[in-house]
């Protein structure tokens, strides 16, 4: 995941700007700069937050152009990292898994529904005689 700077809007439009980007993906995070004219997004994917930097230099809201690229803060980064490394080692809890069916019995009782019988006499079976095949051969059967 990569954090994605946002620049070139006045200060006081930075929630509309917001909303605007919103529509892109989901933000997981966003850092605003208290001073600035820019902030940091993070999106849940790479596909959002591509979609979001194709929006470098879009115009909105008729008079706002909003600058995208990658974010080169490194304490920005730094911190995504960091967090990135703490949800490695967080551990998932131990859940009672008794009432749950595991997935290969419910694979072999949809299997057992669609076994192929062996053949009996009855069932037709294609003539392999001269004469099938000529006609085979004449008539395309």
């Amino acid at each position: 995941m990569i954090y994605y700077c946002m620049f070139r809007f006045p200060p006081a439009s930075a929630s509309f700007i917001l909303e605007q980007f919103a529509q892109y993906g989901t933000i997981l995070k966003h850092v605003m700069c208290s001073n600035g004219n820019w902030m940091h997004i993070l999106y849940q994917s790479k596909l959002q937050a591509k979609k979001a930097l194709s929006k470098n230099g879009k115009v909105f809201g008729s008079d706002i152009m909003v600058g995208v690229q990658p974010c080169i803060d490194k304490s920005i980064i730094e911190s995504q990292k960091s967090s990135f490394a703490n949800s490695l080692t967080t551990t998932i809890p131990n859940r009672n898994l008794g009432n749950m069916r595991p997935l290969t019995a419910a694979y072999h009782a949809t299997q057992s529904h669609n076994q192929v019988v062996p053949s009996n006499p009855n069932t037709p079976q294609k003539d392999t005689g001269f004469l099938a095949k000529a006609m085979e051969y004449i008539f395309g059967w």
